[in-house]
């Protein structure tokens, strides 16, 4: 490997027992957990099947299938909404001073790590309000599910951090 490569996959950091490290976690607000969306879905299912059932008990078929059709939908827009539940980015410095970031996209994870040194933050999009974690070739949009105001926040403890870092390894 490069020695003066800027960025590189990296695996996950990891915990450095001696040091408390800041991460910057950017994740979805949940309103269910797991077990409450499945219960909900479970209602949805009673309800929508006691209504086809007293239907079919009256001799009108077509219900059942419209039941099953409306159970079908709504089961598949849950299974996404879990999928996606866990979505966001976590930044942190790892023990080796690198800036690791994790990506997670629903069922897929990456993770990157940056020389702080060489690292920037940029902002576009109409507002600014999409914010980009940028090495030479690599750039990876962080805070995708924060506020515009909880971004703002983030962007600049992470600027603060990045030029602490700079000068710190100056100072080395």
């Amino acid at each position: 490997m490069n020695p003066l490569a800027s960025t590189k996959i990296c695996p996950p950091p990891a915990a450095d027992a001696g040091e408390t490290a800041t991460i910057w976690q950017m994740k979805r607000r949940c309103a269910l957990t797991p077990g409450q969306l499945l219960l909900s879905y479970g209602a949805l299912v009673l309800f929508s099947m006691t209504i086809a059932l007293f239907f079919i008990w009256h001799g009108v078929w077509m219900i059942l299938l419209w039941c099953l059709l409306e159970i079908t939908v709504a089961g598949a827009m849950y299974l996404f909404y879990m999928v996606h539940a866990a979505d966001g980015e976590q930044v942190s410095f790892s023990p080796d001073g690198n800036l690791a970031i994790e990506v997670v996209r629903g069922l897929n994870t990456r993770h990157y790590c940056m020389n702080p040194a060489w690292a920037r933050l940029e902002r576009t999009g109409v507002h600014r309000q999409r914010l980009w974690l940028c090495c030479s070739p690599l750039k990876i949009e962080v805070g995708t599910q924060l506020r515009l105001v909880e971004s703002r926040r983030v962007e600049r403890e992470l600027k603060r951090a990045l030029a602490t870092r700079c000068r710190q390894g100056l100072q080395t």
